[in-house]
């Protein structure tokens, strides 16, 4: 997906993450956030369309959310700046997620665009 093709902009997360699905874990690694979800870098996607949960810690605290596996990248497709992984849409976030996910970006796009 393109960046003009994007609802909401994404800024750089680097954390490990666990999603569990129906009836499967996949770990990888969050890559980058938004408010419409995240991307999580792994070999071995959940398929489109699952389900998964995973808490979310941002500022210190934890969240229980919900998403839906939108897209997938495998390994034949991955490049060094874009992994093989998948594109997680929020379905239900956890009182609050929103708003901490909403100041995390925030504050990571001062952080990532501040001029000198």
């Amino acid at each position: 997906m393109s960046d003009e093709q994007r609802l909401a902009p994404r800024v750089p997360l680097q954390v490990e993450v666990t999603l569990e699905s129906e009836h499967n874990f996949f770990s990888g690694v969050a890559d980058n956030i938004s408010e419409g979800g995240l991307f999580v870098a792994t070999t071995n996607p959940p398929e489109v369309g699952s389900e998964v949960g995973f808490e979310l810690v941002l500022g210190g605290e934890r969240f229980l959310v919900m998403g839906v596996v939108r897209w997938v990248r495998d390994e034949r497709a991955a490049s060094s700046g874009a992994p093989a992984g998948c594109g997680v849409k929020w379905v239900h976030l956890e009182d609050g997620a929103f708003e901490a996910i909403q100041h995390f970006i925030e504050v990571r796009q001062t952080d990532f665009y501040e001029d000198d």
